[in-house]
């Protein structure tokens, strides 16, 4: 099985953190950190779970790669772009699955 490296871009780090913070807002510090720690672990499980993902033919992700992937999250509440380049997974957004485009 092959296994790739995981590059997430300064928007998508940038994005993680504000939902982090919207969750501090609603919730509690604790709650937040444990939220963004699990979209994390989803973001890493591409390591191994890149090859097994389809092109995507939602227009949301062609403006990043011809061959934009998406991972739903468990809770199916995130939608998270990715492309592969040689052994690397670029994230290039996360968005709420709700907001994503066909």
């Amino acid at each position: 099985m092959k296994t790739y490296q995981i590059q997430i871009r300064k928007n998508v780090k940038k994005d993680l953190d504000l939902i982090k913070n919207f969750i501090v807002e609603k919730s509690n510090r604790e709650h937040a950190i444990k939220y963004a720690e699990e979209l994390y672990t989803e973001i890493e499980s591409l390591t191994f779970l890149a090859d097994f993902i389809k092109i995507s033919e939602w227009k949301t992700g062609k403006k990043f790669s011809k061959k934009e992937k998406v991972l739903i999250t468990r809770n199916r509440k995130w939608s998270i772009f990715f492309h592969v380049y040689r052994n690397i997974v670029i994230v290039d957004m996360i968005l709420p699955s709700k907001m994503v485009k066909e």
